[in-house]
């Protein structure tokens, strides 16, 4: 019980991130700024600090998506190359070998690594834009991080449970988290038909802002169950992209008229099943390891 009940945790997490911390980060839950803000408190909860995921979404996600170099939502860790025209090192030969092996372990390194780096590595992407962190900032990084550790594994064992069956509830949470969010995560701009814009010499881009919303962007299936009542505005993406601020719960109806204008101008508006997007994904990857230059160095 203790396991299945710890494995629930990791998914309901993600579904809390998903409906509530997300929402609340655009601020489209509540009228009031403050209240938004105060329910991101429940991602410093779950182990991961509100404060700079919220700086890396909106400053840079939204504003750079599928931008190397720019985009911090999709900021890798060196393992897996997403960007096709980023360089390549020996093991990406082989990345699409054990891609899979390393999703399960996305919420490990975003707790554990990933808000650490930010927060002291001069080379982050965030730090091009986030130049001065508060005090106050690292102070609740580190007491949060002490609170997920203490009630998730130093209180059960406290109440009596033994460090084995902590322990592997503790992972069963994490993973089942990671797979559950990568589902989600990557399905709407990390495939292959969607498209990863190069900035010129001058640092712009050949394309207008709308221009790039719509080939950066996909939709997940919008007439689903599953996705219309669990992946909030993660299944609509495009819209959300286009209109960051409107509530997921209105977002069906102006996908509609997104779609007819999309047909009326020329736009191409994507949308796909959860297979289908995973099997993009994958495209994407197995492409960039098969297009990788084991020989290639910088002389």
């Amino acid at each position: 019980m203790y396991l299945l009940l710890f494995t629930i945790n990791g998914l309901v997490s993600v579904l809390i991130f998903v409906n509530c911390i997300h929402e609340a980060s655009h601020h489209n839950i509540f009228s009031s700024k403050w209240a938004n803000n105060a329910l991101l408190t429940l991602f410093d909860f779950i182990g991961i600090d509100s404060y700079i995921w919220k700086k890396r979404h909106i400053l840079l996600h939204h504003n750079f998506q599928n931008v190397s170099g720019w985009d911090s939502d999709i900021e890798q860790s060196g393992f897996i190359k997403i960007y096709p025209h980023d360089k390549s090192e020996w093991y990406h030969n082989y990345q699409h070998k054990f891609v899979f092996m390393l999703y399960p372990l996305f919420l490990f390194n975003w707790i554990f690594v990933r808000d650490f780096k930010d927060f002291f590595s001069k080379k982050r992407i965030i730090k091009k834009v986030l130049k001065h962190i508060p005090i106050l900032q690292y102070i609740k990084l580190f007491f949060f991080k002490l609170f997920f550790i203490f009630y998730t594994i130093i209180l059960p064992i406290w109440i009596g449970f033994s460090l084995k069956t902590v322990l592997t509830g503790f992972c069963l949470m994490l993973v089942a988290g990671s797979v559950f969010s990568m589902g989600i995560l990557l399905t709407s701009h990390v495939n292959q038909h969607n498209q990863f814009p190069l900035p010129d010499a001058n640092g712009n881009l050949n394309l207008s802002w709308l221009e790039h919303q719509f080939v950066t962007t996909n939709d997940i299936n919008t007439t689903n169950w599953f996705t219309r009542n669990v992946m909030g505005n993660f299944n609509f993406h495009l819209v959300h992209h286009l209109f960051p601020n409107i509530n997921s719960a209105y977002v069906p109806e102006i996908t509609k008229i997104v779609q007819d204008y999309a047909l009326k101008n020329g736009f191409s508006y994507r949308s796909y099943t959860m297979r289908q997007a995973f099997k993009h994904h994958y495209q994407l990857i197995k492409s960039n390891a098969l297009n990788s230059d084991v020989f290639e160095e910088d002389m």
